[in-house]
């Protein structure tokens, strides 16, 4: 291992983060509440109705040909041409596959494009990334010294003087040991159960957790941020604009977007990959001075929730849901999604009502990538129906393919990655989601709580679930590449598009049922 190489990893055993700590004393302590729902939703089991009618699914190349369909473009950036576009096929697909009355809700939200970026430092060029929603620099850039400031902790600012600098800092993400934390979770009897029928999950298995930057987590202002959070605490401290090293991140990816949390930020931030972030450590650690650019644009703009609804025989709602918008290509973020949100369009339009127990409402969102407000704002503006929902299933990232890190590059591993399904600890919602794994089981799937890692699910379900307070199960993978530009059509692994379907449908069946 080269002196880079040591320098940029860690072992195992000191990977795992406060965090983690954090997460499995919070889990401890409701493992009471788990296991009494746990044996509510044994004996539920026994007395869910079975559906009895033949379902014909669509296969796996005709997924796959969706996943194909709404990845015409560079990227699905909210408000953009491009946002548009994917906006208007999703909508057109919805009709095509037989829901009444397609509707395109408009959102208004300002859209920022970046045009430009650079980093220049001592006459080379170090690679970079536009952090998003950060300010834009004038036509020549901001040039000024740099200064580094480790993870920029309230005791790392106080002994360093940034004004008028350039700030290098490294930003980390939490790193669960899942294999450890899912097998101890189901010695305590607090899983709801693991579906994994290769035994791809092992002791050694872990995963960082790269959509949660751990000192730069967004959804806040000067006014409100945590005194932890570094891009805060260097505008605070008058800095001119923001490096972040992305530390943990496998491979030397610098194309990380995030936060996405669609508020516009007073200083110009680029994202470093971790090993161009090695040499700019110690170019910062000497004070060199550098030129760092964002040019680009804000703009009025919206952008549009696509839904629409197939009747069933009552008013009691099951809603089926992903997102539209992308960072980049986004075949897993969030294509994917969108495919099985439509395989299941297709699956139960194929059927005449009078055999659908329940009405499904098929909702394909905006905003991810702007404060999950496309469920927010579906939640508000439709509460009538929200107040109808029986059961909220939203479908992420299904079908990505594993990576790892080999020579400072992703690595396909020929496995599927993690997923999890945040279930809501209520008899119904666990009863499904075993019933569903025992009948068609996924591969490296694991149900936790879906209030594990924060009062809502970490996926798209949050925003419905903040406002509407409804049941969930989020089934949600979680391959490396989600916020980067290396999520393209050939991360799909397309022979898993059908199973996944068959899972999918499995958990909509219970709803379904008429009762005997």
């Amino acid at each position: 291992m080269t002196k880079e190489n040591q320098a940029a990893e860690t072992s195992w055993e000191s990977q795992v983060s406060t965090k983690t700590l954090d997460i499995m004393l919070r889990f401890l302590r409701r493992l009471p509440k788990i296991w009494i729902a746990k044996q509510s939703a044994k004996k539920l089991r026994k007395r869910m109705p079975e559906y009895e009618e033949e379902l014909k699914l669509p296969e796996s190349e005709e997924i796959f040909s969706w996943v194909s369909g709404i990845c015409q473009t560079p990227h699905r950036r909210p408000g953009t041409p491009e946002g548009h576009k994917a906006e208007h096929w999703v909508a057109g697909m919805l009709k095509e596959l037989g829901l009444e009355n397609v509707k395109m809700d408009p959102i208004p939200i300002t859209v920022w494009s970046a045009k430009e970026w650079s980093l220049a430092v001592g006459g080379r060029r170090i690679p970079s990334f536009f952090v998003v929603n950060t300010a834009f620099t004038k036509v020549g850039g901001v040039t000024a010294p740099l200064v580094y400031v480790k993870k920029g902790t309230y005791k790392n600012f106080s002994n360093t003087d940034v004004t008028g600098k350039i700030v290098v800092a490294d930003v980390t993400f939490p790193y669960i040991p899942t294999g450890a934390v899912f097998r101890l979770l189901q010695s305590l009897g607090a899983s709801y159960i693991i579906s994994d029928p290769a035994h791809s999950l092992t002791m050694r298995t872990g995963q960082y957790l790269n959509f949660v930057r751990e000192n730069f987590i967004g959804g806040a202002t000067a006014a409100d941020a945590p005194s932890n959070d570094v891009y805060w605490g260097a505008y605070r401290r008058g800095a001119k604009a923001i490096c972040l090293i992305l530390k943990d991140q496998p491979s030397n990816s610098n194309s990380h977007y995030g936060p996405y949390d669609g508020i516009m930020k007073p200083i110009p931030g680029l994202w470093i990959g971790k090993y161009d972030g090695i040499e700019l450590r110690e170019r910062a650690k000497e004070g060199v001075t550098a030129t760092l650019t964002l040019q680009g644009e804000m703009v009025p703009g919206t952008m549009h929730n696509v839904w629409g609804i197939l009747p069933g025989k009552s008013e009691e709602v099951v809603m089926v849901t992903s997102h539209h918008d992308a960072p980049f290509q986004g075949a897993v973020e969030d294509g994917a999604g969108v495919a099985q949100v439509l395989a299941q369009i297709k699956v139960w339009a194929s059927i005449p009502r009078e055999k659908r127990a329940r009405t499904l409402i098929f909702v394909v969102g905006a905003g991810h990538f702007y404060g999950f407000q496309g469920g927010i704002f579906f939640a508000r503006e439709h509460m009538d129906w929200m107040k109808k929902v029986k059961m909220l299933i939203t479908l992420e990232h299904l079908g990505a393919k594993e990576v790892v890190e080999k020579n400072r590059e992703y690595m396909e591993t020929n496995r599927p990655a993690l997923t999890v399904m945040f279930t809501s600890n209520e008899p119904l919602a666990i009863a499904t989601v075993i019933n569903a794994l025992k009948k068609k089981p996924a591969k490296m799937t694991v149900p936790i709580p879906s209030d594990l890692f924060a009062p809502v699910p970490i996926s798209d379900a949050a925003g419905y679930v903040i406002e509407a307070g409804v049941p969930v199960i989020s089934w949600i993978g979680c391959p490396y590449y989600l916020l980067d530009e290396n999520d393209t059509l050939k991360m799909v692994a397309k022979e898993e598009l059908r199973p996944i379907c068959e899972t999918v449908t499995e958990l909509i069946k219970p709803y379904m049922s008429f009762k005997k």
